[in-house]
């Protein structure tokens, strides 16, 4: 490991990663966005515990911009992104589609969710 003073000065030493790999965990990447904040706080809190997932990041608020019965509209959103286990997935969608199904958004699962790790 090579280090140096940290950028602020605090006295810490800042590692500097010198490679980093790929770690394949079969894992998986939920995400969803909503138009509560409310919402978004309750399901990370609802799945971070189980074992079909490991976290749950909350982005926001961010801004929607789509068109709906021919108007444009503009939204306050959170984005909340959920690594699951493949095999837990469906059992994820499907808690999230019956329990919140009206209020959540663009729920999207990406596969092939790579760790990066550094090495150094």
């Amino acid at each position: 490991m090579r280090g140096g003073p940290s950028p602020r000065g605090w006295g810490r030493t800042a590692k500097i990663v010198t490679s980093i790999t790929g770690m394949d965990y079969a894992h998986v990447v939920v995400t969803f966005t909503t138009d509560s904040k409310k919402l978004a706080d309750t399901m990370a809190a609802e799945v971070a515990g189980t074992e079909q997932t490991c976290c749950a990041h909350i982005e926001g608020p961010i801004r929607r911009v789509h068109r709906w019965h021919g108007h444009k509209h503009a939204t306050e959103q959170w984005r909340v992104e959920i690594e699951a286990t493949a095999d837990g997935s469906d059992a994820l969608v499907e808690h999230i589609t019956s329990h919140h199904g009206d209020e959540v958004h663009d729920l999207v699962v990406t596969d092939n969710v790579h760790h990066l790790v550094g090495e150094g």
